[in-house]
């Protein structure tokens, strides 16, 4: 980009006089390195410590390359909510806010730049086996993901009374950013808005060319003041406290600690949670009544959920949304088995509080991210659950055969077309009609033994209601790789 020297009136220069009415106490958050959900949950934390200690103003010590899409989301939305609870949210980039780090800038109320510091530069870009790359073209996807960029960083510019213009120059390089006179005042428009007025005859002259095309917007600190990206320059954290007008007010400053680092540790392994918890849900299915299985599986989803929750991704609607969802699994298939559409409606209601865990709070289908957002987590969730479901297959093969499990799930009972002992050499195959006993709780999966068989023991499943153990129950079904058993009203344990 060519050199900037610029003095546009800026209609935001207001805000450089002291602030009125604020809270006593500044709270002071360093954010530097790659930003990862480690930084949302010190933010989220020093959002909560402003709020509780009645700080006026939550200073942000900006220094960072940027980081996801998603989490930069995020972090802006959190950055919404502490405005709107009347924390005044000011940025002081004191090094470089680049790619998602300037989106994270430009969401405070008030931005401050350091003499030596830069902002821009926030075009897509994917990792790749050669490093860093731009997003491919192929199926329109960089379009896509740069149209959805362009929206959120104007959205947020026009929010805070910025040049919406110099916020998409950042984002995408096809954006040319002029400054003209019209009507007698300066503004910063884009190319589109340029052919405009001239197409409307209103007056209007070009006085300079910020932003060419085929260029990234990359300020530094005193073109980023001179553009009206920033509210000013500081060249130290005291420098910020007196231009918010909180100078000699007590500050307390936050550094990111290990349960940060830990929360970031539990949101990568969340992947691997959830196909834990389904595969351990499936050994507990297998087997009868609720033993270590089912305990694993509840904590799989219990520490996936609190990882999101301490970060300010799960709110409280989210988790009673996957608890609500569990208890009616629950009661279907331990209460009520045979009913279908409990079992349904909670398996429903457990994706959609996983997905929306992923997303976080303040999702609206109106913001064209956040509905990008929720349709990658959904197609992520369904591709775990593939996955797992995969290893469900392999796992029942290999269960029955370990020496720990082989007594507590049973393998396949057929042979050919019909149904034999869980012994090789074993002749007898099952029909409708035998009778039995229960030798477990079937809730609604347990043990029989079937006098037919000679008394050996199968593995079955409850036509209805739940049976306990010890009581005469005949066969209903036995085909489709399964047998299944209701209560004989006729014979006797």
């Amino acid at each position: 980009m060519h050199s900037l020297r610029y003095t546009l009136p800026l209609a935001c220069l207001t805000l450089l006089a002291p602030l009125a009415g604020a809270g006593d106490g500044v709270t002071h958050v360093r954010v530097e390195g790659m930003l990862d959900v480690g930084t949302l949950g010190l933010l989220e934390r020093a959002c909560d410590h402003a709020e509780a200690e009645g700080h006026g103003a939550l200073i942000l010590d900006i220094d960072t390359p940027g980081g996801e899409i998603e989490l930069m989301w995020q972090l802006s939305r959190r950055l919404d909510r502490a405005s709107e609870d009347g924390l005044l949210t000011t940025a002081w980039v004191h090094d470089r806010a680049t790619s998602a780090g300037a989106l994270l800038a430009i969401s405070c109320e008030r931005v401050y730049m350091s003499p030596a510091s830069t902002i821009g530069s926030a075009a897509p870009v994917t990792p790749g086996p050669a490093g860093i790359a731009p997003v491919p073209e192929e199926g329109g996807v960089r379009e896509k993901v740069t149209s959805l960029l362009r929206s959120q960083f104007r959205a947020v510019a026009e929010r805070h009374g910025r040049p919406p213009a110099l916020a998409e120059a950042m984002v995408d390089e096809s954006v040319e950013v002029r400054e003209v006179r019209h009507e007698g005042e300066l503004k910063v428009i884009d190319a589109t808005e340029w052919g405009d007025l001239r197409m409307s005859g209103d007056d209007v002259e070009l006085v300079r060319t910020l932003v060419r095309e085929g260029e990234l917007l990359n300020a530094t600190g005193t073109e980023a003041v001179g553009l009206g990206l920033a509210d000013g320059s500081a060249a130290s954290l005291e420098e910020v406290i007196d231009r918010i007008g909180l100078s000699g007010q007590p500050v307390v400053t936050l550094e990111r600690s290990a349960s940060e680092d830990t929360l970031a540790w539990l949101t990568m392994m969340s992947p691997i949670l959830l196909m834990a918890g389904l595969w351990l849900g499936y050994t507990e299915l297998k087997q009868p009544g609720f033993g270590a299985p089912g305990i694993g599986a509840v904590i799989c989803f219990a520490v996936m959920l609190t990882g999101h929750w301490f970060v300010g991704l799960a709110d409280i609607p989210h988790i009673v949304l996957v608890g609500v969802g569990l208890a009616l699994l629950v009661v279907e298939l331990f209460v009520m088995p045979g009913t279908i559409w409990i079992g349904l409606v909670g398996g429903v209601a457990v994706v959609l509080g996983l997905i929306a865990a992923q997303v976080g709070p303040g999702f609206t289908f109106a913001d064209p991210l956040a509905r990008s957002m929720a349709l990658d987590a959904s197609f992520h969730f369904m591709l775990l659950a593939t996955v797992a479901m995969l290893g469900v297959v392999g796992l029942s093969k290999v269960l029955p055969d370990t020496p720990v499990l082989r007594h507590a799930v049973t393998g396949p009972t057929f042979e050919g077309t019909g149904f034999g002992e869980a012994v090789p050499e074993a002749s007898y195959q099952v029909s409708v009609g035998d009778r039995g006993v229960t030798k477990t709780d079937l809730r609604p999966v347990g043990k029989v033994s079937l006098e037919a068989g000679g008394a050996k023991e199968y593995e079955a499943r409850a036509a209805g209601e739940a049976l306990e153990a010890g009581v005469a129950v005949v066969v209903v079904e036995a085909a489709g790789g399964r047998v299944v058993v209701e209560l004989d009203k006729g014979g006797s344990a």
